[in-house]
């Protein structure tokens, strides 16, 4: 079981160095929380064939987290799988975390009429464990 799952747009580089960036923080850091990742498809679409396959990996990954952090980039405030994602953590009970990368970037709304707590993402001790 994994603590914390992290959903981010791989295609977007600001999304894949904040990737690297916790990654290298869960190695140097034993506060850090088990952290599984999970890219937002961009290649398969939401109502494609391959929709179904992934959508029930995710929702077993979101099953299996205690708190789904969304984090917010490029093309997240337009994405069907973002507003998927946020609806499964809600019906699912888990605590919703969202973390904006760079302030111009819109949250979906979806995420917004959640209500999740939102973290600064580059702050190591907005994801240690003493804080989430």
């Amino acid at each position: 079981m994994s603590p914390l799952l992290i959903s981010y747009q791989a295609s977007d580089p600001l999304a894949q160095s904040f990737k690297l960036h916790i990654q290298g923080l869960t190695e140097d850091n034993w506060d850090f929380p088990a952290i599984a990742f999970s890219p937002v498809p961009v290649k398969i679409a939401f109502k494609g064939r391959s929709a179904s396959r992934w959508r029930r990996q995710q929702r077993r990954k979101i099953r299996q987290s205690r708190q789904v952090l969304i984090v917010i980039s490029q093309n997240t405030w337009q994405s069907e799988w973002v507003d998927w994602e946020v609806a499964t953590a809600a019906a699912e009970d888990k605590q919703l975390l969202a973390a904006k990368l760079d302030a111009p970037f819109m949250a979906p709304l979806a995420l917004v009429e959640a209500q999740p707590q939102w973290i600064d993402p580059f702050d190591p001790q907005a994801l240690s464990l003493r804080h989430i």
